[in-house]
């Protein structure tokens, strides 16, 4: 299984409920294709955890993970998903997340 990471945010300073961290559209394609498109991506808080959240749909068969490192040096994942979603992947309490990422098959 080939993955693409797209995406891809580093955090600034954690504000309790604020947007800490913000990327543009990110796109995953081979040539001439376009199998995964992801906007919306940002690191934020819910004001007890940490989180990486993005929205992703396809446009062929292709499956996709979102992923978050944290600084507690943990990765979490959520997924596979193979239509558009919405996806919030979380810390663990206490922590951070330092960098947000969608993986594909596509």
């Amino acid at each position: 299984m080939r993955r693409n990471t797209v995406g891809g945010l580093a955090a600034g300073v954690a504000l309790a409920g604020a947007l800490i961290g913000a990327a543009p559209a990110a796109q995953a394609s081979t040539p001439g294709t376009m199998s995964l498109n992801c906007v919306n991506e940002y690191i934020g808080d819910n004001g007890s955890q940490s989180c990486y959240h993005v929205q992703c749909g396809v446009t062929e068969p292709t499956t996709w993970w979102a992923n978050v490192a944290c600084s507690n040096g943990s990765v979490n994942n959520t997924g596979p998903y193979n239509s558009f979603r919405e996806v919030y992947v979380y810390c663990p309490a206490g922590t951070q997340a330092q960098r947000g990422w969608v993986t594909s098959n596509g």
